[in-house]
């Protein structure tokens, strides 16, 4: 709610937003596994978009603070490219992505998470990554709705976003990702602590059966402190997938 008040919304319009966002998330909790998704772009000029965006990265406790200000000025930018994954209900209103003016259609859309496509990944750039000079981008901020996970659609946004990277205006040639490392993520109490159970399949395994190959492994590379102030000791691996 304070994510959505500190915008200067009414009392009964931020109370609306919420309990519209939560109902059509509950609606789409039957959807079939075979559903398709559309990515359509984050209006990072919208009050509505940045207010419902905040509240999915506090569902997914990350980096929710980053959404007013730094994703904002990122998007504008084109540093950053966040698509919604959608099925119908906010609106398409996003006059540009990855800095390229566009079109918006304004039609109707739920958004069931996101994804981004990032052109820069300068918090990796230390690390001297085997990746090309050009020709990259890196797939970020990725989350679907709890409601809807493990019916297919993180597979269709997967689907959707390597297509969409390949052609006009991204055209990448080389996918990056990082994810947790399979065993840290398989470890009982940080995974209870993270995701609230342990994962019946673990990021990593997931990407590397879409192609995704790890290319180091790195020691701490977040710093994962938990509401107690405990640092969690963790691995993070880069995986690359060429696409053209």
């Amino acid at each position: 709610l304070a994510s959505i008040r500190h915008l200067g919304y009414p009392l009964l319009d931020y109370k609306s937003i919420l309990i519209s966002y939560f109902y059509n998330t509950l609606c789409l909790s039957r959807m079939s596994s075979e559903s398709k998704v559309i990515l359509i772009p984050w209006d990072y000029d919208s009050a509505f978009h940045r207010a419902v965006l905040s509240k999915q990265r506090e569902e997914c406790s990350w980096h929710q603070e980053k959404v007013e200000k730094e994703w904002r000025e990122l998007q504008a930018k084109g540093r950053k490219c966040i698509y919604w994954i959608t099925s119908d209900k906010l609106s398409d209103t996003a006059q540009s992505i990855n800095a390229v003016p566009r079109q918006a259609s304004h039609q109707a859309f739920i958004p069931i998470g996101h994804i981004s496509i990032d052109s820069l990944n300068p918090d990796a750039n230390h690390l001297h990554l085997d990746i090309p000079s050009s020709g990259v981008f890196w797939i970020k901020t990725f989350y679907v709705s709890h409601s809807v996970q493990g019916q297919g659609i993180g597979r269709a946004a997967m689907d959707e976003a390597e297509k969409m990277a390949a052609r006009e205006p991204l055209n990448a040639r080389t996918l990056m990702l990082d994810t947790v490392e399979r065993n840290d993520q398989l470890r009982e109490e940080f995974a209870l602590f993270t995701y609230g159970s342990l994962p019946k399949d673990p990021n990593q395994d997931w990407y590397a059966r879409r192609g995704y190959q790890v290319i180091r492994t790195v020691q701490n590379y977040y710093r994962i402190v938990d509401r107690n102030g405990k640092l969690w000791d963790t691995k993070t691996v880069f995986m690359r997938k060429d696409i053209a």
